[in-house]
C-alpha cells in the first residue's frame, strides 16, 4: 500500500510545531526566521538562485537586508 501524502494543514501544524523561539543574546528580542535568496552564478556563467534560512533580529537586520 503506497504511503499516505501528509495535506497542506498538517504540513503547517508540524512546522508550528517544530519552531522553536529563540531571543537574540545581544538585544533581546525574538529572532525570527526568514528565508534569503541570492543570485549566484556558476562555473559556466549561469545564473541561479541561492536559498539560505536566516534567523533575524534588530542587531543584524541591516547586514541581511542591506
Amino acid at each position: 500500500m503506497p504511503k499516505k501524502e501528509r495535506t497542506f494543514a498538517a504540513k503547517l501544524a508540524h512546522e508550528a510545531r517544530s519552531i522553536v523561539k529563540e531571543t537574540c543574546p545581544v538585544c533581546g528580542k525574538e529572532r525570527v526566521p526568514v528565508v534569503m535568496i541570492a543570485s549566484i552564478t556558476d562555473d559556466r556563467g549561469n545564473w541561479r538562485p541561492q536559498r539560505r534560512r536566516v534567523k533575524l533580529c534588530d542587531c543584524n537586520k541591516k547586514q541581511i537586508y542591506g
